[in-house]
């Protein structure tokens, strides 16, 4: 079995709707959750189970809940000072009314010292040393100075460490995702009002894949993703995909938001495939863009000029196919091969210098011999390989062959 986690960001991801998805997946139990509590030593901590509606479909939420403040005490360092907080992010910074805060490296120490599995442990670790450096640097302070507010220190701790434990438990073979929703418009916090994504969840997301807001969303200012979800997803960082990959579905579950978005589902979605039954071959494998035109009003050698250009522009294949037009009219059917971080690049250009009015696109999966070219007296020889480096064929480059001639 080749098992692959899929996740999907439908409306955005948080730290409870991660860990949440698995329990309605059945991939974890809520037993399995309350027992992280116990193995933090965080006896007084229940996680509660709700079975709620998120437009119409039933999705699981999870509640986690905090009996007394005798937790308090197992943060060594953690005390009550005057300092302002983003409720958003549960990071504290500068000077507002006293409350208890507790700083990342006594966070971090917690952790360590707990009675989770080391695989567990670590993950978490690194979740949250991700969380801590971003709000750090959006707030131009010292990781160690990071520090987080008495009502999110808990929650933030097991939303990290059940999501650590629902990925080591599954332990799939591979891990993809949708694009993540950041939201959109404007929210207010601690601090001030700022765009979506707020300052923290935007230093998160460099380097990621990220989506619009649907417009079935109806609503202007609403942020879909938190930071602790947005860590998550970076420590694991996935294969960003627009679809569920081929093979037998084992599990599918759906975390619900605390926002009810009307005819919107307000869920994070979570899968398992069984890839085994799929193409298992020792061959490269990437992604591409197909984008192609119709162009019946063009002449022959502004078109050989356009495919020469686009090869130049990096594209990894043009084509030019004959055929006949919907009014009887010969025309040529121009394709382009890029790769998908080109697509938008090569579509606007194309649309500027050719006389289409539109164009199509599509995305391919692609299987590849790793090549490399060897040179014998002067001679290229491409050599095409498996990935486990069986050679299966070579071609003399032709150029060379006919300037040796």
């Amino acid at each position: 079995m080749s098992k692959v986690l899929y996740l999907d960001s439908v409306a955005g991801v948080a730290g409870d709707m991660f860990a949440a998805a698995f329990v309605d997946a059945g991939l974890v139990t809520v037993e399995e959750l309350n027992s992280l509590a116990s193995q933090l030593g965080l006896g007084d901590v229940v996680v509660d189970v709700e079975h709620v509606l998120r437009a119409s479909v039933r999705a699981t939420k999870l509640n986690v809940k905090i009996t007394g403040d005798g937790w308090k005490s197992r943060f060594p360092g953690s005390h009550g000072h005057q300092h302002h907080h983003d409720h958003s992010s549960n990071l504290a910074l500068a000077t507002a009314p006293e409350h208890w805060h507790v700083h990342y490296p006594a966070i971090d120490g917690f952790i360590a010292s707990s009675s989770l599995e080391d695989d567990v442990k670590s993950l978490s670790r690194e979740i949250f040393a991700i969380i801590a450096e971003a709000e750090a640097g959006v707030h131009g302070i010292e990781v160690e100075k990071a520090a987080f507010h008495e009502i999110g220190t808990i929650d933030s701790v097991m939303d990290v460490v059940m999501a650590a434990y629902c990925i080591t438990n599954v332990n799939a073979d591979s891990i993809v995702a949708t694009p993540i929703k950041p939201g959109r418009g404007m929210i207010t916090i601690a601090h001030g009002t700022h765009p979506v994504p707020p300052p923290a969840s935007a230093k998160l997301l460099e380097g990621m894949k990220i989506a619009a807001t649907p417009d079935a969303i109806t609503r202007e200012n609403i942020e879909l993703s938190t930071p602790t979800g947005i860590a998550i997803l970076r420590r694991l960082s996935p294969q960003f995909v627009n679809e569920l990959p081929p093979g037998k579905l084992l599990a599918t579950g759906r975390g619900a938001g605390t926002t009810d978005l009307g005819n919107y589902p307000n869920i994070f979605q979570v899968s398992l495939i069984d890839t085994a039954d799929e193409l298992q071959l020792d061959f490269l494998r990437d992604a591409v863009v197909e984008i192609a035109v119709n162009i019946d009003d063009d002449t022959p050698e502004h078109l050989a000029w356009i495919a020469e250009r686009l090869l130049e522009m990096g594209a990894l294949d043009a084509w030019q196919t004959h055929a006949t037009g919907k009014k009887g009219r010969t025309m040529v059917c121009l394709a382009v091969l890029v790769k998908e971080i080109d697509g938008n690049r090569i579509a606007d250009w194309l649309l500027r210098n050719s006389t289409t009015f539109g164009l199509r696109y599509r995305t391919w999966d692609r299987l590849m011999l790793d090549r490399e070219i060897d040179i014998r007296d002067g001679v290229r020889y491409k050599i095409g390989r498996t990935t486990t480096g069986e050679k299966l064929k070579e071609k003399i480059e032709f150029d060379d062959w006919r300037d040796h001639q």
